[in-house]
């Protein structure tokens, strides 16, 4: 994930991006215990990366210690998830303000790609397929506003975001998430209407806010 400042290349570093997008496509769910040694074997690498990647996780409060030896996926409540929500939208507007005279042609062409990927993950109720084409809508949208500071706010936002989010998907089914505004989104890119494009990403946040009332 980009906003962040720059890192060497090394496999924690790597691995760590990798978790990271994961925990924000909802890949891992709220109560997951997570294994150094799983995650070593399944990408290949020695303890030591997997360890340094999760230990970077739970400072950035992506994964919590439940003892002394257990790291897990947190749980969010009600009141924090709703939080989390209202966080989101304040922040993201923004940054899609930010965003919107950077984004091109090609970037609404992708835009409208993904968004048929998601139409289709949610006719077929695949929350996971639906969780990962959401996060890439959204921040390849937020990567062109150049703000690291906003930026790096937000992907911690998601971090806590996407278990939570994947779970309440998945207990609502494919009709909870039916009604997204991405085609509200892109035809407001198409048309030169930054309000009516933050508006749309507001709505679309909104949307989660929903699902818990």
């Amino acid at each position: 994930m980009e906003g962040e400042g720059f890192s060497p290349d090394t496999a924690a570093t790597r691995l760590h991006r990798e978790l990271r997008s994961r925990l924000c496509e909802g890949d891992f769910a709220p109560g997951d215990v997570i294994s150094i040694r799983r995650i070593a074997s399944e990408y290949g690498t020695s303890a030591m990366p997997a360890r340094e990647a999760v230990r970077w996780l739970v400072t950035e409060g992506a994964l919590v210690f439940s003892d002394s030896r257990k790291i897990m996926v947190p749980e969010l409540n009600r009141e924090r998830f709703h939080e989390v929500l209202f966080a989101r939208k304040s922040l993201e507007t923004e940054v899609s303000r930010q965003a919107f005279p950077r984004l091109t042609a090609e970037d609404l062409a992708a835009l409208e790609g993904i968004d048929a990927w998601i139409n289709t993950a949610i006719e077929a109720g695949d929350m996971q397929a639906y969780m990962r084409g959401n996060h890439r809508f959204h921040f390849l949208i937020y990567r062109r506003s150049h703000s690291r500071v906003l930026l790096s706010l937000v992907e911690i936002l998601w971090l806590q975001y996407g278990p939570s989010m994947r779970q309440i998907g998945s207990r609502w089914g494919a009709s909870s998430i039916a009604d997204d505004h991405h085609l509200e989104v892109t035809q407001a890119l198409s048309r030169g209407d930054r309000g009516g494009f933050c508006d749309a990403i507001a709505a679309d946040i909104e949307q989660g806010m929903r699902l818990l009332e």
